[in-house]
Parts: structure tokens; sequence; C-alpha cells
């Protein structure tokens, strides 16, 4: 029995690296400049404290600073289609109530914690939601809508 589940998460780490292999990150830097990575090469991306840019720390020990936008693409040249998102967030940063444009009815809006913890959910009303967010500390967070992330900085 335990050599089956070793087997059996052998056979899944190998089948997660092949996966992260075929992909490739696409950074844009705050100065437009674009670089191309490996998923597999990316050990984590993190946000710079304190501005609204990224930090990518490779696997070899580097990293790459100032990063404004992050996107994922097929690195075997097959193009994968893209969901046009009309999605909006404002104010951002914002002290009190959110509000998302181009949403669902019914739609789930998730606001979850830069460490994964979901602090609120709340279902759209309309293509314009308020979300509260008074009673957050101040900080960085992420709001879920459907399959799309958006982060979102609360004074």
């Amino acid at each position: 029995m335990i050599k089956k589940f070793f087997l059996l998460g052998l056979v899944l780490l190998a089948a997660g690296q092949l996966f992260a292999q075929s992909f490739k990150m696409i950074t844009l830097s705050a100065d437009g400049s674009t670089e191309n990575y490996l998923v597999s090469e990316v050990q984590k991306i993190t946000f710079d404290t304190g501005s609204d840019k990224m930090i990518v720390n490779l696997k070899t020990g580097s990293d790459v600073a100032n990063i404004t936008c992050v996107s994922f693409e097929d690195a075997t040249g097959i193009q994968t289609p893209k969901p046009e998102s009309s999605i909006s967030v404002f104010p951002n940063p914002v002290q009190e109530t959110l509000t998302v444009n181009g949403v669902k009815k019914d739609a789930v809006i998730n606001v979850y914690s830069m460490s994964g913890a979901l602090l609120k959910t709340v279902t759209a009303q309309d293509n314009s939601t308020k979300v509260d967010v008074s009673s957050l500390q101040q900080g960085i967070y992420l709001l879920q809508i459907d399959k799309q992330v958006v982060k979102f900085i609360k004074k």
C-alpha cells in the first residue's frame, strides 16, 4: 500500500514538472521592458512592500524587481484562448467601499489576505457591485471574481 502511494506521488510530481516546463511567464517591468521565464524557473512571486510592484524570485537565487505585470503563455507556441475581461476595480487604493464593475449578476466576489485567508464573500447584485472593506486593516488584498484575481490596496 505504501509503495502505491509513493508511486502515485512520484507520477504526480513528474507530471507537475512536465506541465510547469511547458508554460512560460512573461514579466513587464516599470521601464516597459519584458522578460520571459519558464514557470519551472520561478520560485515565488511577491509584492514589494510599500509599492504596487512585484518581485519574481528565481530558483537560481536571483531576483527580478519592479515588475508591474505578469502573464502566462504556453511555451509550445499554441495559443490558449483568453477570455475578454472588462472587470474594473476602483478606487485603488480604497478606504471604505470598493466598486467592482463588469461582473455578472450573482457572481461570487471573494476577498483574500495576502496569506490566502478568505476574509469576505459578496454576491454581485448587478454589473456594478460595491464591497465594504472598511473593516479591513491597511494592506494589500486580493479580490477573486470567478477565475480572475485583482490586487487592491486598503488605506
